[in-house]
């Protein structure tokens, strides 16, 4: 009865019973070129990490406030708050406003939903 319970326990721990890889993190460049990707999706929890890779500064404007970044001089970066979902976030440079390569979407999925790559 004993190896009964302790092979449920261990089948338990390793299906991963809870998140507990913690809240994943995308990472979005701006280059000269625009935003390394136009669509960004994270899991509710989630947070993004904006990089300037470029030689001029960018500062990120967005529809949802926890995505707004102050103004990054080249090299420099910025992480987000952890964020909840589901929501859909438009972000674009502030000081390019026109320029349609730096605009893009970022959504978080519903809390619960997973996404942390757990390939189940």
């Amino acid at each position: 009865m004993r190896i009964a319970i302790l092979l449920v326990s261990l089948a338990f721990v390793a299906c991963g019973g809870s998140s507990s890889n913690g809240p994943t993190e995308a990472a979005i460049n701006l280059t000269s070129s625009g935003l390394s990707s136009a669509a960004v999706t994270i899991p509710s929890g989630g947070r993004v990490h904006f990089f300037n890779k470029d030689t001029v500064a960018h500062q990120i404007a967005s529809s949802c406030s926890d995505l707004v970044t102050p103004t990054l001089s080249p090299g420099g970066d910025s992480l987000r708050p952890q964020m909840t979902g589901p929501q859909a976030c438009t972000v674009s440079d502030a000081l390019n406003p026109n320029a349609s390569s730096f605009q893009g979407t970022v959504t978080v999925g519903s809390p619960g939903m997973g996404g942390g790559g757990s390939g189940y």
